[in-house]
């Protein structure tokens, strides 16, 4: 056994993880015969070990006010909502019915669970079949990428679309280049994977939180989708003018255009800045269960019972304003995106239609910066419990020193759940299809909604694996900023794959 740290200092660990100055901190031996191991790498850890997040006992509500502002901000959607659907009501009850009823039978019921259940189970498949060859499946991935891009180019060449044929082609360029900077990095890539996925497997209550995530999400979009149709039927001036006798408040002096205008825009903002914090509390709490995981598995106290649902209260409570802090400045973004889009869309002055356009796209790239730069931002808010700007001041430092590390890490792995989710998806699409053919659905007689059927499928496929790859992606992220802040606390709770990490990617946990 060696030993290494000086005796008598607070932090200090022994070789059983517990504290105590009486104690040497301990690491793994080198094997003699590691060509990239650096002896005097140990002494260049960090003398005293990150808390687990379990142990900390100083988590800041971050973005109280914000929190305070999101909750206000929902009671005024649900009033509106409430306003808008009742006097829509009215126009319903009053015989203003358009359209077309559309009734769920049994045949289709049964379609979607056969959909969801197909999904899931290749879902499992392929990302077991990942875990078993993490490295295969990080390389064909790649080079599928690859081919796929450059077979686009060649498609949009055939069909003279030359200007996409162009983007295109310089886009499969550059990812070809990419695979010779980048290969550099699958190994320590495809130790993550694999180290991701057994956690997950481990702890799968964390795909539940994704599916309930999906599931809140889904909810909200259907309800915000039916207030934004009636708040625009009820508020919309030309409509409203002609309904003065049917006593609603959205009639005489409620139809001026720039109320309807203000409606619009809370109505975009607030769906925005909902999904945000919905996305964002499943990321933080799938994160917090990995870094209890990091921190405590090999330890003598061990990973505490239910880390999903200990993780869960935090991102609800301590972690709740922080979260809704960061999902307010990317909803702001997305909305201002939103406006300069369709400014560019409806203004007759082409040269206005171009500078809207440009800064459209210049927000959309702030915006995936910041979407980006907020996944991590949020990660050391789930392992730490520190405030949303404490954690972007860090995550900024993070990225400096390992920006670019983290940005080729997680394609790596993004690129194996892209590709997966596209075949989940076309194998679902196939088999729906089959389905359709074998028990002859009652209202597909003569075929006319097979190419939805198929879609359907496809979407329904494509989705599953994307649920449960948003768990591998926190996980990713989660274990890549503990590995880059604490490596010496994988060092005492699991060594072995510690001596992994250590030599697919020395820099890493011996600092840069």
């Amino acid at each position: 056994m060696n030993y290494y740290g000086q005796p008598g200092q607070p932090g200090h660990y022994n070789q059983s993880g517990q504290p105590g100055e009486q104690y040497y901190q301990y690491y793994p031996p080198p094997p003699p015969t590691d060509p990239k191991y650096d002896p005097n790498a140990h002494h260049q850890y960090s003398p005293h070990p990150v808390p687990p997040p379990s142990f900390s006992q100083s988590q800041s509500m971050g973005g109280g006010r914000a929190a305070i502002f999101f909750l206000l901000h929902f009671v005024a959607f649900i009033a509106m909502s409430v306003i808008a659907l009742r006097n829509y009501a009215v126009l319903q009850r009053s015989g203003a019915k358009t359209g077309q009823d559309v009734t769920l039978n049994w045949s289709i019921l049964w379609l979607l669970l056969v959909c969801v259940g197909i999904g899931f189970v290749l879902s499992i498949i392929y990302l077991a079949l990942a875990h078993i060859f993490p490295r295969q499946f990080i390389k064909g991935t790649f080079i599928i990428s690859i081919i796929f891009y450059w077979g686009i180019a060649a498609y949009f060449f055939v069909m003279l679309y030359f200007s996409m044929a162009i983007l295109t082609a310089i886009l499969a360029l550059f990812y070809t280049l990419f695979w010779f900077w980048w290969r550099s990095m699958i190994p320590f890539s495809s130790v993550m994977l694999k180290t991701v996925t057994d956690i997950t497997r481990k702890y799968k209550s964390m795909i539940l939180v994704s599916f309930g995530g999906l599931f809140a999400e889904t909810l909200f979009s259907i309800w915000w989708i039916f207030t934004f149709i009636a708040a625009y039927q009820i508020w919309y001036p030309e409509a409203c003018k002609t309904r003065p006798g049917e006593n609603l408040p959205a009639a005489g002096g409620g139809c001026e255009n720039g109320k309807l205008i203000a409606i619009i825009i809370f109505l975009i903002f607030s769906y925005y800045w909902t999904s945000q914090v919905i996305q964002t509390w499943v990321h933080v709490t799938t994160s917090g269960v990995f870094a209890t995981y990091y921190f405590l598995a090999g330890t003598p106290e061990g990973v505490p019972s239910s880390p999903t649902l200990k993780s869960a209260k935090r991102a609800s409570t301590t972690s709740f304003g922080s979260i809704c802090l960061g999902s307010l400045l990317v909803a702001i973004l997305q909305v201002i995106g939103a406006l300069l889009r369709s400014a560019a869309q409806d203004t007759d002055n082409p040269f206005g239609a171009f500078c809207a356009a440009c800064a459209a796209v210049l927000v959309g790239c702030i915006e995936s910066l910041l979407q980006y730069f907020n996944f991590y931002a949020y990660t050391q808010v789930a392992i730490y419990g520190k405030s949303f700007w404490e954690s972007a001041k860090d995550t900024w430092t993070l990225v400096k020193d390992r920006g670019v590390e983290a940005i080729i890490n997680d394609n790596l792995i993004g690129n194996v759940l892209v590709m997966g989710a596209f075949l989940v998806g076309i194998i679902t699409a196939l088999l729906s299809y089959l389905y359709t053919i074998i028990f002859e659905l009652s209202f597909n007689h003569n075929g006319e909604f097979t190419p939805l059927i198929v879609f359907l499928g496809f979407i329904v496929g494509f989705q599953m694996l994307n649920i449960i790859g948003s768990v591998i992606l926190s996980g990713t992220a989660t274990t890549f900023v503990c590995l880059a802040e604490d490596p010496n606390a994988l060092a005492r709770t699991k060594p072995e794959l510690y001596h992994e990490i250590r030599v697919t990617y020395p820099s890493l946990v011996t600092g840069m």
